[in-house]
């Protein structure tokens, strides 16, 4: 199976808790997410979960938002979407706001870190194999995959 491709950082869902804008928006999400990952899913057993997850987003659409079974339909979808979430990130309300739901940097995540922390990617040895974490003096973080000292980009927070 191919790799799954993780999510962008930022809202998916701002300034409600209306289970039929949480509804909505998550499944529109997790359609996103389903169909830039197509190519993750092409075998047979992958494509169970592909469908199982499509079947979520046709529930969500289909699901009545005064329904007891709406509010369960938000949590799995939330679950779900936490599969897509980046590195040290998570999927659900910003710590700051708890109606904006999205995609979140871990607020434990430097904690959380142990592969090479570096103020500036010259510090990064050449023979170096692994993650890197660069923060710069204004606090923005980059994180690299990094082999043999050649570093790939795998997210940003500016």
């Amino acid at each position: 199976m191919n790799a799954i491709k993780s999510a962008s950082f930022g809202s998916v869902s701002r300034s409600t808790l209306r289970t039929e804008d949480l509804l909505s928006a998550f499944a529109d999400e997790l359609e996103f997410q389903v169909q830039r990952n197509a190519d993750a899913w092409c075998g047979d057993e992958d494509r169970a979960t592909r469908d199982r997850l499509l079947h979520l987003v046709w529930e969500a659409r289909e699901v009545d938002p005064d329904d007891e079974h709406a509010s369960y339909i938000v949590n799995e979808l939330s679950d779900v979407l936490q599969e897509f979430a980046p590195d040290y990130a998570y999927f659900g309300a910003h710590c700051g706001n708890g109606a904006d739901f999205g995609f979140w940097l871990s607020e434990d995540m430097e904690q959380d870190f142990d592969g090479l922390k570096v103020a500036d990617t010259s510090e990064v040895p050449d023979d170096y194999s692994g993650e890197v974490l660069h923060v710069n003096d204004h606090g923005n973080a980059t994180l690299y995959a990094c082999d043999a000292g050649k570093l790939t980009e795998v997210w940003a927070v500016v």
